[in-house]
């Protein structure tokens, strides 16, 4: 993904990214977001969502962790689709998570506007103009 992108996610969803630049032997979003930058609405909403359901978590629903504790450790494209990956997550966080996945699997991740996954070879999700350009 583009780096201003990236940037700016990381600083709207400070908690969530937290690790962007951690080690590599404690997180894998060292290697930042690995999908392209079509996808970056998808991501942001699903982190906004995350953040609100985090906004209103009582800290008997924490338990012994902590709001900081809640962080993405990975968002990348496999098989066609976005995979984002959570330390700690609630039931309405994985559905959310799901949702995004689901979105994922009809918008092309080059460029955002409706796309399918090709039937063989490498899975990826393209609209016709990106994936003519790939060919």
């Amino acid at each position: 993904m583009n780096p201003k992108l990236e940037a700016a996610l990381c600083k709207d969803f400070p908690l969530l990214y937290a690790d962007r630049h951690a080690p590599m032997n404690t997180t894998a979003m060292c290697w930042g977001f690995e999908c392209g930058d079509g996808w970056e609405p998808i991501i942001r909403a699903v982190s906004g969502v995350i953040c609100g359901i985090m906004d209103n978590m009582t800290p008997q629903e924490f338990g012994e962790t902590k709001k900081a504790d809640y962080r993405v450790v990975q968002v990348k494209e496999k098989f066609g689709t976005l995979r984002f990956y959570m330390r700690y997550e609630t039931r309405e966080m994985g559905a959310a998570i799901s949702m995004a996945e689901a979105w994922s699997a009809v918008t092309c991740e080059g460029c955002g506007m409706p796309g399918t996954i090709n039937k063989s070879g490498w899975l990826s999700c393209r609209c016709a103009t990106c994936r003519a350009k790939e060919a």
